[in-house]
């Protein structure tokens, strides 16, 4: 064999060699991307190496971040009538989807085959076929008020488990709204007794416990049979000394046997006996308590406060504070959370310093910061190869 075919030999064996050792150090990692809606882009962040790895741009006040398909991040634009589409696998965006209103929540269909989109301006919700980027239906749900809305007419659009439904809010009329997405019909309307925030499903899907922002009582927890599209019932929320009631999140222990609903009018999170439909106790944490999170092992509950710098820790099983973990300076955590995979660390956003915490949900501390943009309020988490 010749020499220079003995080089190029060589050379392929080990090019081959390098291609190989390189397919096998490309390994999973979580990757956060995070909606600066000051600075109207997205960071992609490495959550393994505390790099940022991009930067996109969006449109105005970019929000919730939705992943769907095997390629595909979409961002709300909470000050731009379009939806922002990035290609997860380039880092780059891809398109824009533009809307007939501004934005104000997104949600993907269970089979991951649709998007809804819910309105800051507008009494309507889209739906998006996420494999062509197109508005398939865009459907009327109530009268704009002819001196404009006094409050955001729509929050948290919401889906059943199997997809056959789709609820939204109509809080200008207070209602919910039940839609057929195979019909593009509204097939139900359920008086509530005020605004409504979000919806969470029982396990089997049907029962519906309803947030609420403002009611006549303050706020309560509105229990929705989804069966029958009836309230079964209403449980008002007490009040401590100096609040107001404004619900804003919540969720079922696995068991489904009590509810941990978060008063961002105050300081406490309620605890909901679900079995008796009563209230259990008032827990006080960190002021404008918006998110409660269940550790891996749900032996903790950490509650993320919109209106402080502490993350309070709470013991599943005694429903007593263990701990309140300060998490900055800045006074504003973001809605956005999320635990690892292994379940050893919790990653919240505080807003005024600009940076992810990384709290070890063991020792329950802070063990590390990345720093990001302005006024990122909200983020989502997804898989990469790198």
């Amino acid at each position: 064999m010749r020499m220079r075919e003995k080089l190029f030999n060589l050379a392929v064996g080990c090019s081959l060699l390098f291609t190989t050792a390189m397919a096998h150090a490309a390994k999973p990692t979580t990757l956060m991307y995070v909606a600066n809606e000051g600075e109207h882009n997205v960071m992609v962040v490495n959550l393994t190496t505390e790099q940022i790895l991009a930067t996109l741009p969006t449109g105005n006040n970019p929000h919730a971040v939705v992943f769907a398909g095997d390629n595909k991040a979409y961002i709300n634009n909470r000050g731009s009538q379009y939806l922002t589409v990035i290609d997860t696998e380039q880092l780059e965006v891809s398109g824009i989807i533009p809307l007939q209103a501004t934005s104000f929540q997104l949600s993907l269909s269970p089979d991951g085959e649709t998007l809804a989109v819910s309105y800051k301006d507008a009494l309507m919700v889209s739906l998006i076929d996420v494999a062509s980027n197109i508005i398939t239906a865009t459907i009327p749900i109530g009268e704009t008020p002819a001196d404009g809305f006094p409050e955001k007419p729509m929050k948290h659009p919401h889906w059943n488990k199997d997809g056959s439904y789709l609820y939204v809010q109509n809080n200008i009329e207070n209602k919910i709204v039940k839609i057929d997405p195979a019909t593009f019909s509204i097939v139900a309307e359920i008086a509530m007794p005020g605004s409504n925030h979000d919806l969470v499903p029982s396990a089997n899907d049907k029962t519906f416990y309803a947030v609420n922002q403002n009611t006549d009582t303050g706020t309560s927890l509105t229990i929705i049979d989804a069966e029958n599209d009836t309230v079964t019932n209403d449980i008002t929320i007490p009040l401590l000394p100096g609040e107001v009631g404004f619900g804003h999140h919540g969720d079922l222990t696995p068991n489904g046997k009590t509810f941990y609903f978060c008063n961002e009018g105050g300081y406490s999170v309620t605890l909901i006996d679900t079995v008796n439909m009563q209230v259990i106790k008032s827990i006080i944490v960190g002021n404008g308590a918006g998110h409660p999170v269940f550790s891996k092992d749900n032996q903790k509950v950490f509650v993320i406060p919109h209106k402080d710098n502490i993350v309070t820790v709470i013991d599943a099983s005694s429903q007593e504070v263990i701990a309140n973990i300060p998490a900055g300076e800045g006074k504003k955590l973001a809605h956005s959370s999320y635990i690892s995979a292994d379940g050893k660390f919790l990653y919240v956003i505080n807003v005024g310093d600009q940076n992810i915490v990384k709290i070890d949900t063991v020792n329950l501390n802070v063990v590390s910061t990345i720093a990001i943009g302005k006024k990122a309020l909200a983020f989502g988490t997804t898989t990469g190869q790198l």
